[in-house]
């Protein structure tokens, strides 16, 4: 593992640790990579294309607030949450150019997605911005979560996508409390934090659901009765117990850091395979 990366310890003695992923044999991944089914490939990868833009948007959104900080600590957690996110942009670019061997309109989707951010950040208030960075890092541990706790959705990857994925998670569960604490800490309040929940599910919903219809058009593979029922089989394994995690975040006196995820992130150090 190359790592020149210096480690920022959270609130709860986890350390934000970037660090470098390279794909092993990236070609060796079959098109349908995730239980070889059309429509959970599909929404996965639909999700990948909208990351490396989405980790701009949160870098921004971040760096907007950073010269408040005046906590040593709290500011070198914000560095190490900038460089991951970096970090992550350039894995994802590389996974999402795969895509093309497989007829995907990569260069489409991906202009598409960089818009619809570039949107945001045009009409959106900046607090609002740092807001729903808050809940969207919430998702994503969420989603993390979920990938270490349901036994079913990892069995189903390729296991180069599944090596991936798990880095990822790893360091989405290590800074899963940056932006949160940043938003709460400049002044983001109860209602401005829902709020900003619920304009990020607004402005986002429907273009994730955009590209992730229009890669499954575009595919010649028809989908079929059997992968209907497959993907919602795997959905009823995996969203359920998302749905709940993403519900706390509308608790009043909810924190990211009360999910517990120390066990996980402990079973993935011991053996990293990076």
């Amino acid at each position: 593992m190359e790592n020149a990366f210096a480690a920022a310890a959270s609130a709860d003695g986890v350390f934000i640790q970037p660090r470098k992923f390279a794909f092993r044999d990236l070609e060796s991944a079959p098109q349908y990579w995730f239980a070889n089914n059309p429509i959970l490939t599909h929404i996965e990868n639909a999700f990948s294309i909208l990351i490396p833009p989405g980790e701009r948007f949160f870098i921004r959104a971040v760096r907007n607030y950073a010269d408040r900080v005046t906590d040593p600590v709290v500011a070198d957690r914000v560095r190490a949450f900038v460089q991951q996110e970096g970090l992550h942009m350039r894995a994802h670019n590389e996974l999402n150019a795969s895509f093309k061997r497989f007829g995907t309109d990569v260069e489409r989707e991906t202009v598409y997605a960089e818009s619809v951010f570039a949107w945001i950040e045009k009409w959106v208030p900046k607090r609002i911005q740092l807001g729903m960075t808050a809940f969207l890092e919430h998702i994503t541990a969420t989603g993390a979560h979920t990938l270490f706790m349901e036994p079913a959705v990892a069995a189903a990857m390729h296991p180069e996508l599944l090596r991936f994925w798990r880095w990822h998670a790893v360091e989405e569960l290590e800074h899963k409390s940056v932006a949160y604490d940043l938003f709460r800490d400049t002044g983001g309040g109860y209602l401005l934090r829902v709020l900003s929940a619920i304009v990020a599910v607004a402005l986002l919903a429907h273009p994730f659901n955009r590209i992730a219809r229009r890669m499954i058009k575009a595919d010649p593979r028809r989908v079929t009765r059997d992968d209907l029922q497959a993907a919602r089989r795997m959905h009823r394994k995996a969203i359920p117990p998302q749905l709940r995690l993403i519900a706390q975040y509308f608790r009043p006196g909810f924190h990211p850091d009360e999910f517990d995820d120390r066990h996980f992130l402990a079973e993935w150090y011991a053996a990293p395979a990076l």
